[in-house]
């Protein structure tokens, strides 16, 4: 049996295993930097909501999920057929 390894069709740096594995690496270590940097910054929070730890990471997370989901809501109902515009060319 022949194992071919995974290469990118269009060969762009972005979609090479190492470059990504690296941009993985990058992200976790941003997480975990300003996780570990809000040790350090003294808060003053308005709610009882704010005052735990990770809370504003945990809120952008969230509100990035919920921009995604609306999008796909928005996307189910906003398409159109494939032939729209060759239809409409047809006239």
């Amino acid at each position: 049996m022949d194992v071919k390894k995974e290469t990118p069709i269009d060969g762009g740096y972005f979609d090479r295993p190492a470059t990504r594995k690296k941009l993985w690496r990058l992200l976790w270590t941003l997480c975990l930097l300003t996780l570990g940097l809000e040790l350090l910054v003294e808060r003053h929070p308005h709610f009882s909501q704010e005052d735990f730890f990770g809370f504003y990471g945990l809120l952008g997370f969230v509100a990035c999920a919920l921009c995604i989901l609306v999008a796909k809501g928005l996307g189910f109902f906003l398409k159109v057929k494939e032939s729209y515009y060759a239809d409409h060319d047809a006239r």
